[in-house]
């Protein structure tokens, strides 16, 4: 059979049932068997949207994403989601179409041989697990094979597998081939890894000596699978728990152990819980600045640090852990899970969390009454939502706010991008997200400034007959950029102001045939999201915020992670730091 034929075969045999992609005279072969076999190839309009869809398929599917381009700039083009996909470890199958052999520039002493001839699989190595040109037809079930295993085994990432369009549609025997699976290569990486009995019993002797304790989720949680072992956990230990960004969607946040978001931006209370803890078991969360500050020593000054992480690279890396287990988080829980002590609900510990939680949960900025303020746009939005709905998130402030201010319930996946952070993400993930599972309904939550990147995916949504609900913050301007440069660079808002302006976003949706409305009053919100809930197709709101509402709290680069801006009193934050030695905290 035709390479690009047994490619196609390879796609459907490894379950997926479907890819995005952008036509390209290179990718021909590739295209035609996918048309030849009625796999479906879904059309975008700028393949930085197919790698985006891809990582939205990946999550949505629980198989790999796939994303397929022409050569040159259509490869090119794929470079921000493919770094997106590895930030964010998503099993991501990139394919790409290359110029035939004999136009190859070999030995790299041209600047260029064939037509839109681009040596994508260099420039993308340090952002894949894996990339590889297959110039030889005969290495092609080997290398096929090769990359799917290395995308969904250990940390998942993306892969590149590059194809010269004569080697497409070169003829093969793929059973002839020698294949990678049962190799020696495949032997060697197929190792599995298990906590040892030794470090097993550590963490339950740590687990019950713990007077405060607290569990930190990451994006790991989702990654490995581990959403049911994880919330059993809770419900055996009665511990408290808090979550990174990318972890948000881990467990219920109506749990009424959860204790919100960390970092730089999360909610105060939730870092003074940190803070606060003796005990804290972080499972699949990087404990990277954006986690625990600038300011790492002071991250958690009285606790014992458990870190469980698939990538040993990760562990260690940031602050001093007690315990470091370099395994699949499932797995470590499903071994612990039957050696785990009894233990009771820590009432003085708890009774803090709340007085915390309940002084620190509310918004910390004023807003003119009739004006709207994002936080309560997005809580109205998380009050509709229903329990199986996919929330996707662009970049920007509006991140941070969704963040703060959406509850998620059982069954929700929140999609957002805490690792490239690239605007413009939110429209094509929720496509890819919601064409991979059509039973759910679907939100992409924007600012003005990310929806305006790829706002031509409007029309991949009308084609498809996609059902998105569109929500844009819009302060018509880049905010986070604008609270920045106004804390650092005198008030010169060059860029983000300055020289930035957006469109009539009611217009631009109408003339994509998509329901829009804009709102702007306060008084008008609550009807304007139920009109937008109620559209049975797609449907756009546009909601004016103002300018000036900045993401706060917001940790300072000079101070530990628990002392946010707006800075509280030097009596306030002793109270709140109850459990911490003065002399980690004071300034």
């Amino acid at each position: 059979m035709k390479v690009s034929d047994y490619v196609v075969e390879c796609l459907t045999a490894n379950g997926i049932s479907h890819g995005f992609f952008i036509i390209g005279g290179a990718l021909g072969y590739l295209a035609d068997s996918c048309a030849c076999k009625n796999f479906k190839l879904y059309t975008m309009h700028h393949e930085q949207s197919t790698s985006f869809a891809a990582e939205g398929q990946a999550v949505v599917s629980k198989k790999p994403g796939l994303a397929m381009a022409t050569s040159g700039p259509g490869a090119t083009n794929l470079i921000t989601g493919i770094g997106s996909a590895f930030y964010a470890s998503l099993p991501v199958i990139f394919i790409t179409g290359q110029v035939n052999t004999f136009e190859s520039n070999v030995t790299g002493k041209r600047r260029q041989v064939g037509f839109q001839e681009t040596d994508i699989v260099s420039i993308v190595r340090p952002i894949t697990k894996y990339a590889v040109r297959i110039s030889d037809p005969a290495k092609t079930r080997y290398e096929i094979e090769k990359a799917f295993f290395i995308a969904t085994h250990g940390r998942n990432g993306p892969v590149l597998l590059d194809f010269p369009f004569d080697v497409q549609k070169a003829e093969i025997t793929p059973d002839a081939q020698a294949g990678f699976l049962g190799s020696a290569e495949h032997a060697a990486m197929n190792k599995p890894r298990n906590a040892t009995t030794s470090q097993i019993s550590k963490f339950t002797s740590l687990l019950a000596e713990a007077k405060r304790p607290m569990l930190l989720l990451g994006h790991g949680v989702r990654l490995s699978g581990a959403t049911y072992e994880v919330e059993l956990f809770i419900t055996k230990t009665k511990i408290p728990f808090v979550a990174s960004l990318m972890g948000t969607d881990a467990v219920e946040n109506y749990n009424p152990l959860y204790y919100g978001f960390i970092g730089t931006y999360g909610q105060r209370y939730s870092n003074l819980a940190l803070a606060n803890a003796d005990l804290i078991i972080v499972l699949g969360a990087r404990l990277d600045s954006r986690q625990v500050g600038v300011q790492a020593a002071k991250f958690a000054p009285a606790a014992k640090i458990v870190h469980v992480d698939i990538d040993e690279y990760e562990l260690g890396a940031s602050v001093r852990e007690e315990l470091s287990i370099n395994v699949d988080i499932k797995n470590f829980l499903k071994q612990t899970m039957d050696a785990l002590p009894k233990m009771e609900v820590k009432t003085e510990w708890i009774s803090h969390l709340n007085v915390l939680k309940e002084k620190y949960e509310h918004h910390e900025q004023k807003i003119g009454h009739l004006k709207i303020s994002p936080n309560k746009a997005i809580e109205v939005v998380s009050a509709v939502a229903g329990e199986r709905d996919i929330v996707s998130v662009d970049v920007g402030s509006h991140q941070m706010w969704f963040a703060q201010s959406w509850k998620v319930k059982k069954g929700q996946i929140v999609l957002t991008n805490g690792g490239m952070g690239p605007m413009g993400c939110a429209v094509p993930t929720a496509i890819g997200a919601w064409l991979s599972d059509t039973s759910r309904r679907v939100w992409a939550v924007c600012g003005d400034g990310g929806f305006q990147i790829n706002i031509q995916e409007l029309q991949t949504i009308v084609r498809n007959k996609i059902p998105m609900k569109i929500i844009i913050i819009n302060n018509n301007s880049l905010g986070m950029l604008t609270q920045f440069q106004t804390e650092n660079f005198e008030g010169r808002l060059i860029g983000s102001v300055d020289g930035y302006d957006a469109p009539d976003f009611v217009k631009v949706a109408n003339a994509y045939g998509i329901p829009a409305r804009m709102v702007e009053k306060s008084s008008e919100l609550e009807e304007a999201i139920k009109w937008l809930s109620g559209n049975n197709g797609p449907a756009l709101l546009d909601i004016k915020v103002p300018v000036t509402y900045w993401t706060l709290p917001k940790a300072s680069y000079a101070r530990p992670v628990y002392d946010m801006k707006p800075f509280l009193s030097e009596q306030e934050l002793k109270e709140a730091l109850k459990y911490v030695p003065q002399d980690n905290w004071k300034k």
